[in-house]
């Protein structure tokens, strides 16, 4: 097979409408390349049930443009373990892709790259996607079907690093929004999960973060950049059949943080009351029995009963610059006279 310097095609494919041989222009090569290329010896199109290596080895460029509609697949592998086959732990793939950079190299290397240049209508309703998985999960007629990852992602430090400068990511997605700043529909999500599948279906959980015994996240969710954001945590339009926020006992959120994580007012539950602190311990308490504590209380304006049978609540109180007044019972005020000292 022939080969240009920069670029090895061992195999090349045109699936769905494979010509006998390959020419330099259906390949998108420069004419100068020479003549159509015969298939490799022993190279079969469809190896399906034929026990012949598809492809195995060497590079591999999928090509797959025949005129008009296409639905076939560029490249689809079958993977079926026979029933009884498997060994316990081991990992089957489907499709396996291995790459490898060294220490000098400045570059990036993308084990598998997906990209769809999408020029769509809105309107059709088509859905592109660079990358999509999906699991179904289907009953075996023995037991209790195992768990599926329909995505799964690891990224493992290994290095040993006391300090490691570069980040170890398990997954990003970036959403660059580049049309200008006067966009109404704001339609550009950084991450969009949706669960239940149908009406009626139960999800337990939207995002669950979990760690193992003794390892630490600093932030779980975590806000940071010079950009503005409208709200934080929106949880206007859900319905909760329990609390939207729920911390443990002993927790708080804290009122005032900054970018490195510190803070210096908290309002939380300590096991026994309502407590607003500051660092240097709780200024404001409130408990489950309605009893306040609080380092001082300041009335801000006067509001003094006209008479001794205005209306009020036994409890009430009130002042102006000679008196102040309790109510005692319903619609029945008590004061006493202020004097200097």
């Amino acid at each position: 097979m022939r080969s240009h310097p920069g670029l090895r095609i061992l195999p090349c494919l045109i699936l769905a409408s494979c010509p006998a041989r390959l020419s330099a222009e259906a390949l998108g090569l420069p004419p100068a390349m020479g003549q159509a290329m015969p298939w490799p010896p022993g190279f079969s199109r469809d190896v399906q049930g034929t026990g012949l290596p598809g492809l195995d080895g060497g590079h591999a460029f999928l090509w797959n443009r025949p005129p008009g509609f296409d639905p076939v697949s560029t490249l689809r592998v079958d993977r079926h373990v026979p029933d009884g086959s498997g060994v316990p732990g081991h990992t089957y793939k489907a499709l396996w892709a291995l790459g490898s950079s060294g220490p000098h190299n400045a570059g990036y290397e993308w084990t598998i790259t997906g990209e769809l240049h999408n020029r769509s209508l809105a309107s059709t309703g088509a859905q592109n996607l660079a990358v999509n998985g999906t699991i179904f999960k289907e009953a075996n007629g023995i037991g209790p079907v195992g768990p599926s990852w329909a995505g799964n992602f690891n990224c493992v430090d290994m290095t040993d690093e006391a300090d490691p400068v570069a980040s170890c990511i398990g997954a990003e997605v970036d959403v660059s929004a580049q049309s200008p700043t006067t966009d109404r529909n704001r339609q550009r999500v950084g991450l969009q999960i949706s669960t239940g599948g149908v009406a009626g279906a139960h999800t337990g959980y939207g995002i669950l973060m979990g760690n193992l015994t003794g390892s630490v996240t600093d932030r779980g969710v975590s806000f940071q950049g010079e950009g503005t954001y409208g709200i934080g945590i929106d949880t206007a339009a859900g319905r909760f059949t329990g609390a939207p926020i729920l911390l443990g006992s002993g927790q708080s959120i804290a009122l005032d943080g900054n970018r490195e994580g510190r803070f210096g007012r908290t309002l939380g539950f300590d096991g026994r009351d309502l407590v607003y602190g500051t660092a240097s311990g709780p200024v404001f308490r409130v408990s489950d029995a309605g009893q306040l504590q609080a380092a001082s209380v300041r009335e801000a304006r006067p509001n003094p009963p006209q008479s001794s049978r205005e209306a009020c609540t036994p409890g009430d109180h009130a002042w102006d610059e000679a008196f102040e007044y309790r109510c005692v019972a319903p619609d029945r005020w008590k004061r006493a006279a202020l004097s200097d000292w």
